[in-house]
């Protein structure tokens, strides 16, 4: 027989389907023995003996020590055990008898190389079971976390956490862990090139934070890395079991990711073909109640519209545009629509209709544009968010409001969402855009203050003062320049406007003449 290089902790992990519990655990040992004993009549001096719980006496394990066994493993749950008692020992809380679990360790230990091809066959068997019924990712996270009693954490390409299982010495610093993970990191240089690591891959051993270590590797769907599945565990104990449950798990984790993402395309097109029908009302009620109901949304359920675009020269994708807002949409768990339309991303976001504002929607737009920010810091993504609709013949005047709260985002230079209800008087002053009326009463206020050379200074004071509801102190102080200063431009304002800003009414006749301005001025000075 060719003695294994493997060690006990090894052998023993690679014939089981679950670790075992250690009473005992062995001390660093080069490779284990070469046999496996069923009794105390059989054992030789550096075998592993194995008893079932009724022979796990102290008795029989005094005597197993006396012999000189290389380890014990009790069969079903923990011995008594003798307070003299040194060797290391397992328990094996699995369903297997002496004999197969006997042959298990015998082939690891005579041909080592050809029971880890075997293992791997058995791995990828189990896991390929539980995604063949349907576990889902989480199922074969955690499925991977009892094989090999680490923690998992499987990312999606861009790093966010799809799925994850604690081990249980890890569940107490879990949370930490996690946090590690957040976004690409920890992650080596390579994997960072999808295609490259796609086409070579690798599983990678890496240092965390803690005195902890993970595996990593990349979950491949055509060539091109689509997720990173990562085994956390302490610095120095992975083993073979660990590489391989990191590349059987791997492959199988990139069928079920291949195949969840084939569904998301079908329901994305079946829910856009929905929303087209809708906002073009050319369903009949009944027909709208049943296929919100076939796509598993809730005809009685209040939602709200979104519309998102960048807004800059050169922009990224649309489709890089509607990832993050689905990724937001999956990170919160809502079963929302989202559908792209022409430059922009539309999203139907459920909501309390109750609720005095749509705190989920504005929740996720916030989100989409800090993520968008994270990605790509120089571009700019604007957002418009409509009233709740309550019935099923509202959603077309929540996408209509969130059209216009978008368009205002946009000419408003607006950082964060605009929700339709604080556009305030704006909603008048765009049913009355297009009207001579409208640029003619503020050519008629601020006409000669915008002739003047360098007008953009008299303005911002404008609206600082309007800001501050005319509180000279608070006004100069957003503006950095001494009260006095402020003072000399509001009187140069009224010269020049002919204005007395003393009075309410042309106090009001000012704002909403700031407040054309900043609706119809071009885009280019803003």
């Amino acid at each position: 027989m060719v003695a294994s290089t493997l060690t006990l902790k090894e052998t023993l992990r690679l014939a089981l389907e679950r670790p075992p519990r250690w009473l005992h655990e062995p001390e660093a040992i080069p490779q284990a023995p070469d046999w496996v004993a069923l009794s105390l009549e059989e054992l030789h001096p550096g075998d592993i003996l194995i008893l079932g719980f009724s022979e796990c006496t102290p008795a029989a394990l005094r005597q197993a020590q006396h012999k000189g066994a290389a380890l014990v493993i009790c069969l079903g749950k923990a011995p008594e055990v003798p307070p003299e008692f040194s060797l290391p020992l397992a328990v094996v809380e699995e369903k297997i008898d002496k004999r197969t679990l006997q042959k298990r360790l015998s082939a690891v230990l005579i041909n080592a190389r050809a029971a880890i091809i075997e293992r791997g066959a058995r791995i990828h068997a189990q896991l390929a079971q539980l995604e063949a019924e349907g576990r889902g990712l989480e199922g074969l996270v955690q499925a991977m976390a009892e094989m090999t009693a680490r923690g998992v954490i499987l990312q999606d390409k861009r790093g966010m956490v799809l799925a994850h299982h604690p081990s249980t010495t890890l569940a107490g610093i879990w949370p930490d862990i996690l946090a590690q993970f957040s976004e690409l990191r920890p992650l080596p240089e390579a994997f960072l090139d999808r295609k490259r690591v796609g086409s070579q891959p690798t599983i990678h051993c890496q240092n965390l934070d803690g005195g902890l270590s993970c595996l990593i590797a990349p979950v491949v769907v055509g060539e091109v890395a689509r997720g990173y599945l990562s085994l956390v565990g302490v610095q120095g104990e992975f083993d073979s079991l660990d590489y391989l449950v990191a590349e059987q798990g791997g492959l199988v984790l990139a069928i079920e990711m291949a195949r969840n993402k084939a569904i998301r395309e079908t329901e994305k097109r079946l829910k856009g073909d929905l929303l087209n029908a809708l906002l073009q009302e050319v369903l009949t009620p009944r027909d709208a109640r049943l296929w919100l109901q076939a796509m598993g949304l809730n005809p009685q359920q209040a939602h709200v519209a979104l519309r998102f675009m960048w807004d800059m020269p050169a922009p990224p994708s649309r489709r890089r545009l509607e990832t993050i807002i689905n990724g937001e949409i999956a990170q919160r768990s809502l079963r929302a629509i989202v559908h792209p339309m022409g430059s922009e991303v539309i999203c139907f976001c459920p909501v309390d209709g109750e609720a005095p504002r749509p705190a989920e929607a504005i929740a996720l737009a916030e989100g989409v544009l800090r993520q968008a920010q994270r990605e790509y810091p120089q571009a700019v993504v604007r957002c418009g968010i409509g009233t709740p609709a309550l019935a099923l013949g509202e959603w077309r005047v929540s996408f209509t409001r969130a059209g216009q709260a978008l368009d205002m985002a946009r000419r408003l230079n607006e950082k964060s969402p605009l929700y339709y209800p604080d556009l305030s008087v704006y909603r008048l002053l765009l049913q009355l855009e297009h009207s001579p009326e409208l640029i003619a009463f503020q050519e008629e206020i601020l006409g000669n203050l915008l002739a003047t050379e360098n007008p953009q200074e008299l303005i911002n004071t404008l609206e600082a003062f309007f800001a501050h509801n005319g509180n000279l102190s608070q006004t100069a102080e957003a503006l950095y320049i001494h009260r006095n200063t402020l003072v000399y431009r509001l009187e140069r304002i009224a010269a020049i406007t002919k204005i007395d800003l003393d009075k309410p009414e042309n106090r009001l006749a000012v704002q909403l003449a700031l407040h054309i301005y900043r609706m119809t001025r071009p885009l280019d000075e803003r």
